[in-house]
């Protein structure tokens, strides 16, 4: 949480010429704080979050300088760039499964399909928030991908990966003896929940209509994560 308050934090103060026009409501842009206070919340984050990984166990702090260096590089660099960037925070995203497997009973095939399915929605969501910010993007020189092949391929890219989170959730529904309680329920209004973004996404036009779609995104991400507690919990 920590590292991801720095991310965000040092994400602000990179993003500043873009958010004036994308983002006027942040305090940032407002004057509410200035650049030095914002810098030295981003350091103590930073250094919290790695002192407290570090106390944890070894592979934590491993994992934690490996993120903190790639949200550095991404607010300074990478941000820019098409869908380099976007599968940045999507990976940050799937390291958080890492954490939970580093200091659970290890690896196996359920651990990574999770990784590649919150990268998956993750690099939708990223997709979708570029596409929003398209005008403050361009203001400040970004070559993200929808600024250079245009919203429609943009969307049309992001029917992929949620093609095949949906895919996972239905084979995971399907391969066992529906039971219309808990994880099946979930599962179902989860896949319903990706099926109606990735139907409206392809007719969305305007920040407004793709805010509301990577908002879309967030919630499912969530649900998915409940869907799996709850997946986990059934099997006892």
């Amino acid at each position: 949480m920590l590292i991801a308050a720095f991310g965000n934090a040092y994400n602000d103060i990179c993003d500043l010429p873009a958010d004036r026009v994308n983002r006027p409501e942040r305090v940032l842009v407002r004057g509410d704080i200035d650049m030095v206070l914002a810098l030295r919340i981003a350091g103590w984050c930073l250094a919290l979050g790695l002192m407290t990984a570090a106390y944890a166990y070894v592979n934590a702090l491993i994992l934690a300088v490996t993120v903190s260096t790639v949200l550095f590089v991404y607010d300074r660099d990478l941000k820019s760039q098409p869908l380099v960037g976007n599968a940045a925070v999507a990976a940050i995203c799937g390291a958080t499964v890492a954490y939970g497997a580093i200091a659970g009973p290890g690896w196996n095939r359920q651990v990574l399909v999770l990784m590649v399915s919150a990268f998956s929605l993750t690099l939708v969501r990223e997709l979708y928030k570029d596409i929003q910010d398209i005008e403050g993007d361009v203001a400040m020189g970004a070559r993200t991908f929808p600024i250079l092949f245009g919203e429609r391929r943009s969307a049309l890219v992001s029917l992929l990966p949620l093609a095949f989170t949906v895919t996972w959730v239905l084979y995971r529904i399907f391969s066992s003896v529906p039971d219309w309680t808990g994880a099946y329920v979930v599962g179902v209004a989860l896949v319903a929940g990706l099926l109606w973004t990735a139907f409206r996404s392809v007719s969305s036009k305007g920040p407004a209509q793709w805010g509301r779609r990577a908002r879309e995104v967030k919630i499912w991400i969530v649900l998915g994560v409940v869907w799996v507690l709850v997946w986990r919990f059934r099997q006892g």
